[in-house]
């Protein structure tokens, strides 16, 4: 149990620092604004990135070690298509909601 919180630990704090720039940006433009802070949107944003790391992990570690990757192509290709499925979703809400984090008054 303790193996698995540690493998745990960097992909959560490498997708903190992933998210932390736009709570800023969140906190800081829409101050003036009396609404509530989107915490679910945040919680999505830091699990993206979450999962992102959680997986390239494992495939950096094997190609460090000299493993062949292409050892396994069907586990390559889920991984790689997720991992790009992933990445297409995190900079489409990153994109959505840009004017949000830049501080526009009306934005969804």
């Amino acid at each position: 149990m303790k193996n698995f919180l540690s493998n745990l630990k960097i992909p959560a704090i490498v997708s903190l620092l992933v998210v932390i720039p736009f709570m800023l940006m969140e906190i800081v433009n829409r101050r003036q604004f009396h609404e509530g802070f989107p915490i679910a949107l945040f919680v999505f944003l830091w699990f993206l990135p979450f999962l992102f790391v959680a997986i390239v992990m494992p495939l950096a570690r094997d190609v460090r070690s000299g493993m062949d990757i292409l050892a396994r192509p069907l586990s390559l290709g889920v991984k790689v298509s997720l991992l790009l499925l992933l990445a297409t979703m995190w900079f489409g809400v990153v994109i959505d909601q840009m004017p949000c984090f830049l501080g526009v008054p009306i934005c969804d």
